[in-house]
């Protein structure tokens, strides 16, 4: 059997994703609505809402192009510190150690309005109870798992 080739260090616990995850390695991190940039930096990590789960970046990792669902993103800088987003569709893009996110809509955690949020998903809520087709329904569902993101961000 050939011998797999591991990430410089990987062999020092045997788990590549825990030493990627001590690596000192930066990434370069850009978030861009439509309507506007929303943030660039570097960071230690990247954590997002795929279309189809959670998807999470650390320096080192492949090159890859993700479609992103609804939830929440969260990058976290050297300092310790982690900026969070709510974020709707859009695409996750990494090459070597820059990472690209094209977002539908995001919402910054200093931005959230928790009683906005909550009176929208109150009224996503009550709509859901009424939906006419299956189109519709997961519509719905996808307005209210933004309104849910938003909530988390306001602190509700």
């Amino acid at each position: 059997m050939a011998q797999v080739e591991h990430p410089k260090g990987a062999l020092h616990t045997g788990n590549i994703a825990d030493d990627l995850a001590r690596s000192r390695g930066a990434l370069e991190v850009v978030v861009v609505s439509p309507a506007r940039p929303i943030h660039q930096g570097p960071a230690r990590f990247v954590t997002a809402a795929a279309w189809d789960g959670q998807i999470g970046i650390w320096p080192g990792h492949t090159s890859l192009v993700a479609a992103l669902g609804t939830g929440l993103l969260r990058i976290g800088a050297a300092d310790g510190s982690v900026k969070r987003f709510a974020i709707r569709g859009g695409f996750l893009k990494v090459g070597g150690s820059k990472i690209t996110i094209l977002v539908d809509s995001a919402v910054a955690e200093a931005e959230a309005d928790a009683a906005e949020s909550k009176r929208d998903l109150d009224a996503t809520l009550e709509a859901l109870r009424h939906a006419k087709t299956d189109e519709e329904f997961r519509e719905l569902l996808d307005r209210r798992l933004w309104c849910e993101s938003r909530l988390k961000l306001g602190g509700s």
